[in-house]
């Protein structure tokens, strides 16, 4: 079962699922989600998940199990 999510690249270079709770049926409804993040708390994301961040953050295609729980949480960039 494919999701869509927000991810960004961690401190590590990876990229990473910003958050599991904000999985998406579709690519725009997450990009709808991340475009209302970006506007109302673009800086509290970035506090969050460090300045390296910054200008990362986009929807991916997340393999996710039957039940909606994503299988990982590292993404190919």
């Amino acid at each position: 079962m494919i999701r869509y999510g927000i991810t960004y690249k961690a401190k590590d270079s990876l990229r990473t699922l910003f958050s599991a709770r904000h999985l998406k049926a579709t690519p725009e409804e997450a990009q709808a989600t991340l475009d209302d993040f970006l506007r109302e708390s673009a800086d509290r994301m970035v506090q969050v998940c460090g300045e390296q961040s910054r200008g990362t953050f986009r929807v991916d295609p997340i393999d996710c199990w039957d039940h909606g729980d994503p299988k990982g949480i590292y993404v190919d960039d």
